[in-house]
């Protein structure tokens, strides 16, 4: 009769608890702790603490692929200094993420360039950091896919995952002027998500010019109603990054030189 290894043994239970980086590490901590002359409690204390901060970082990961970010952006790369209208206070309170716990709204407002995309996009990765569940889109790709899901008959799902997601974001809204029914299950996606989850929204457009997007001042009344009930608002005036860019780049080219007539 041939006999399993413990080592087999071993590498089978792991999977089948879902235990990877036991199975990877077990060895190489025993090694570490017989030098040490730990005992088993450290030694098992050590496993379970690779373990746990393995596990986490691929949760993080996970959260991250889930959001559907475009690309990922941080706090750390963000020109506060550019943007002195913006309150970087707030934006780091709003980093630590206990808006999302109290399911209250944030939303920025300011000119195309001026770094509202990218707050967006790092509050929504602090919140992947902090355990919580995010959904990113622009507010025109959102009422394409809800109306898709509506003619295809499984809007009620839709609705239900964008109303799962602890941090729903909604970019860009004010770019794209919506049809009526467009505009309808937008606000329905803001109502349903009223006091239940966190919503963080951007726009380049002054609160009082939403109705041009909407078509409709009774809905759009009803729909910042919701919206800024408890809500932390993001001012973003200055310049466009892209714009300082552009003339940055154009400063730095040299000047032509004038070529004798022929």
């Amino acid at each position: 009769m041939t006999s399993v290894t413990p080592a087999v043994l071993l590498g089978n239970h792991f999977r089948a608890l879902k235990l990877p980086t036991f199975a990877r590490e077990y060895e190489k901590v025993a090694m570490e702790s017989a030098q040490d002359r730990a005992d088993y409690p450290r030694y098992l204390l050590r496993l379970c603490e690779l373990e746990r901060i393995d596990r986490d970082r691929r949760n993080i990961e996970r959260r991250i692929r889930l959001a559907r970010f475009p690309q990922t952006k941080s706090l750390d790369t963000f020109n506060f200094e550019a943007q002195p209208s913006l309150n970087k206070a707030l934006v780091l309170e709003l980093a630590r993420c206990d808006w999302i716990e109290k399911r209250q709204n944030c939303i920025g407002l300011g000119p195309s360039g001026t770094g509202k995309t990218h707050i967006a996009l790092a509050l929504g990765l602090a919140a992947c950091q902090k355990g919580y569940s995010v959904a990113f889109t622009t507010a025109a790709a959102l009422v394409h896919e809800l109306m898709e899901a509506r003619d295809e008959r499984r809007l009620r799902a839709l609705q239900k995952h964008l109303n799962s997601v602890k941090l729903l974001i909604v970019d860009e809204l004010g770019y794209v002027p919506f049809t009526a029914v467009g505009s309808e299950l937008l606000f329905e996606v803001f109502s349903q998500r009223y006091e239940r989850g966190a919503t963080l929204v951007t726009s380049n457009l002054p609160f009082d010019e939403w109705t041009s997007v909407f078509g409709s001042e009774r809905l759009t009344g009803a729909l910042l109603d919701r919206l800024t009930h408890h809500v932390h608002i993001l001012e973003m005036n200055g310049e466009s990054f892209r714009l300082a860019t552009s003339k940055k780049a154009h400063r730095r080219q040299p000047q032509g030189s004038i070529q004798p007539a022929k």
